[in-house]
């Protein structure tokens, strides 16, 4: 194996450590590496929160201890965007029940401005979208009709 091949075998296994809480690999720091991975983490956070300041602040204190423990699990990619990893973060907190109420018509808003591609990265919407679901607080369905423009309209 050649020095070119060996360095590039090292950085893949540091990014593993940084990105996915893989094992430190040898020659490694492994207390700064773990330093530097939950910098990441906390970086990450803070772009959520930036994002979805209402998500955030229905969660209050635990939005930071839920969020780092869903980031732990699901990898970043190589250019996280806080708009996605926001939904998905909020879509993992629907299925135990986490989610506050208060956050289900930002995500209806949101879905009506944002497709999904296979990438899992989110593309603004053109023309017009209907989102039609049933929310899992009040059972009652909710309907988002996005206009061109980017302009919402919503109905219970």
């Amino acid at each position: 194996m050649s020095a070119r091949e060996r360095l590039a075998q090292a950085q893949g296994e540091l990014v593993r450590a940084l990105g996915v809480g893989g094992p430190v690999p040898a020659g490694f720091d492994t207390a700064r590496v773990q330093a530097a991975a939950q910098a990441l983490i906390h970086k990450r956070r803070r772009a959520v929160e930036n994002t979805w300041p209402q998500l955030a602040s229905a969660l209050g204190p635990d939005f930071a201890r839920h969020f780092d423990s869903w980031a732990r699990a699901h990898p970043m990619s190589v250019e996280p965007d806080p708009r996605a990893e926001g939904r998905r973060f909020a879509e993992t907190l629907r299925g135990p029940g986490l989610l506050p109420a208060s956050v289900s018509g930002v995500l209806l808003d949101f879905d009506a401005r944002w497709n999904w591609i296979a990438t899992g990265e989110a593309v603004r919407r053109r023309g017009f979208a209907l989102v039609i679901r049933r929310d899992t607080f009040t059972r009652r369905w909710q309907v988002a009709l996005r206009l061109p423009g980017g302009r919402v309209m919503r109905w219970v």
